[in-house]
């Protein structure tokens, strides 16, 4: 079903067929430049979309960054309309698994598309979430066919559906999702990772599990050595306009604090909405560029969703 949705995007640049530094065409098919060594640009160093529906203000924003130290942006994020509001998706390839630049998009892709269907067609939220996070699993897990071992590509999983005055969130992994507004900002979902194991068995206080060179060692992934998984759910319903984020880690490990997120995200004193400052592009810009800021050490991914969802825009007949 299509719910009129416009994703409006763009990309760095469109992939050449000649190298760009040497000018050969010897560019074989993992981007190397087999004359020069020379690694192409993917067109997914950095990407912006903005969701628009029928005359509306933006519904959401999304941009993913390659960041400052990374030769690759393994992270991806997909965005989509429904019929009462909007969802999104944020993947973030384990850099450790190759492939997992594609396990991303795999991800992130099959995943909204999944949502779309399922709540359009009158699913619940919650039950369609699930669907999608277990969809994407298997198109993930699907593409180390033929590896040794049966290992392959891996990402993380984070996603949220904000519809008919609630918000539904599932993840898998350390990408995180956030309610930001003026009355009061938290996180939506907890992670999947060594420190919080640790401090959830009491084995440390979470100043010292953070501290940890094992911190951030995940315990939930999507990936055919994952095994069987069972995604995350949570859901609530506002008391009144916000934002809801999800990002990969490459912003949360710099910027943890929901309330300095909120800052960012949210501009003037507590004004929110689509009039302000950009919309959600403008709140997902100021976030990545803070991340960036603070040494953009790994790829950021923002997506930035409205709640409520803007009414459309009443136009005078025959206009």
């Amino acid at each position: 079903m299509d719910p009129g949705g416009a994703v409006r995007g763009s990309t760095a640049r469109d992939r050449d067929a000649a190298c760009g530094d040497c000018g050969s065409w010897a560019v074989a098919a993992d981007g190397f430049c087999e004359a020069c060594g020379l690694r192409q640009p993917s067109g997914h160093e950095h990407v912006e979309a903005e969701l628009v529906v029928d005359g509306r203000s933006a519904l959401g924003a999304g941009i993913s960054d390659l960041g400052l130290r990374r030769s690759r942006n393994e992270d991806a994020f997909a965005l989509a309309a429904l019929p009462h509001g909007a969802c999104g998706v944020v993947c973030d390839g384990v850099a450790t698994a190759p492939g997992s630049e594609e396990a991303a998009r795999a991800a992130a892709q099959t995943a909204s598309a999944v949502l779309l269907d399922r709540i359009a067609a009158g699913a619940d939220p919650g039950e369609a979430t699930r669907e999608a996070a277990e969809q994407a699993g298997r198109a993930v897990a699907a593409l180390a066919d033929g590896a040794p071992g049966g290992s392959g590509p891996a990402c993380t999983f984070v996603s949220a559906v904000v519809a008919a005055g609630r918000v539904t969130v599932g993840w898998l992994g350390d990408s995180r999702a956030y309610w930001l507004s003026p009355s009061g900002s938290f996180p939506l979902t907890r992670d999947d990772s060594w420190a919080v194991r640790a401090v959830a068995r009491g084995e440390l206080s979470a100043e010292a599990a953070w501290a940890d060179r094992r911190a951030h060692l995940l315990t939930a992934w999507m990936g055919a050595d994952a095994g069987a998984f069972d995604p995350h759910l949570a859901s609530f319903e506002p008391s009144g306009p916000g934002l809801v984020l999800i990002c990969s880690d490459g912003l949360w490990n710099r910027l943890p604090d929901a309330a300095a997120l909120a800052s960012l995200a949210l501009p003037g004193r507590g004004a929110c909405g689509p009039e302000a400052a950009g919309g959600p592009m403008g709140a997902a810009r100021r976030l990545l560029g803070a991340a960036l800021d603070a040494g953009g050490h790994d790829n950021v991914t923002v997506v930035v969703i409205e709640f409520p969802p803007p009414e459309p825009t009443t136009r005078e007949p025959g206009r």
